[in-house]
């Protein structure tokens, strides 16, 4: 190639004469063609172009083209129940909770999913011990005792538990007597030892003796000691000095369980002995879980005592 030194146009290398200004080109040396650079800057632009266009590529067949994992379906067992059972949960702790959202909580007691209708009478256990609106008072025992007396061994015997906690605290459960003897009634005869718990506490925290004969055949003749111990939990409740000795005799045993069962049911024990049964078992150094079971079961009497006040 000769480039024109006038008009700087390339010619060919044979050319005499410039094709564009006829300048005289015999003079001016011929010069290579200029090679392209290998490093052009639209090399690279190219390069990220076709990354990008593959990775856009990529994405959209992973997750755009790709169908998800479906849903759980609106009625799927654990879709449905698992996060009502965790917000009962969490309701139950939530003191200044409204009224009407207790109320609809309640129709959980009647759920077909047993998780569920147990958190319910947890809930309505705890919001019934702090409740001072004396009519929502009404309707949360009234709605344990109906689910006590219902047919889900479970629910009924958390139901009864809850109701029996709350007479024990101060729920005047006197207008009630005929419906707890209904509830618990159906638990005593119950064959199962948690049932049959669970009777017991209910018909012990409400003041009701109807069951004390049976109490008395489960303390002398039951093969099981947790039995025996309900039985003596509810007949040292309500006055029966059996039922304070046969607890006495727990809480120095060396089953550990045992112990710690005995000084909860100490708590509530009718019996004058039970305070200094307890205030030992809260100096033994030696044994920290039954000291400490015992000093919860001490705060629990004297929190009773001020309610009797």
């Amino acid at each position: 190639m000769k480039k024109c030194p006038a008009c700087a146009y390339g010619n060919p290398g044979a050319a005499v004469k410039c094709a564009v200004c006829g300048r005289d080109l015999s003079a001016v040396p011929e010069r290579p063609e200029p090679r392209p650079q290998k490093n052009s800057p639209q090399l690279p632009l190219a390069a990220a172009a076709l990354l990008a266009c593959a990775g856009l590529f990529w994405l959209l067949q992973t997750y755009a083209w790709k169908p998800g994992e479906p849903a759980p379906a609106a009625d799927d067992e654990n879709f449905a129940y698992e996060g009502v059972v965790y917000s009962l949960s969490r309701m139950a702790d939530l003191r200044y909770l409204p009224a009407g959202d207790k109320r609809r909580a309640l129709a959980h007691l009647a759920s077909p999913d047993e998780r569920a209708a147990m958190a319910a009478a947890r809930a309505a256990g705890a919001w019934l011990r702090g409740e001072t609106d004396p009519v929502l008072s009404r309707e949360l025992f009234e709605a344990l005792l109906a689910a006590a007396a219902g047919d889900r061994p479970a629910v009924r015997s958390q139901a009864a538990l809850e109701a029996g906690m709350a007479a024990a605290l101060g729920f005047p459960a006197g207008p009630y007597a005929e419906k707890i003897r209904l509830a618990a009634g159906g638990l005593a005869r119950d064959s199962a030892p948690e049932q049959r718990a669970a009777g017991y506490f209910l018909f012990s925290m409400a003041g009701l003796e109807d069951y004390v004969p049976q109490m008395r055949q489960t303390l002398l003749y039951d093969p099981s000691s947790e039995a025996k111990l309900h039985a003596a939990c509810a007949l040292s409740r309500l006055g029966y000095a059996e039922g304070h000795e046969r607890l006495a005799a727990d809480a120095a045993s060396p089953d550990a369980a045992l112990r710690v069962e005995a000084f909860s049911c100490l708590s509530y024990s009718a019996s004058p002995d039970a305070e200094r049964l307890l205030r030992s078992a809260a100096a033994d150094d030696l044994d920290t879980e039954a000291a400490q079971s015992a000093k919860s079961a001490l705060i629990l009497r004297k929190q009773l005592a001020i309610i009797k006040k």
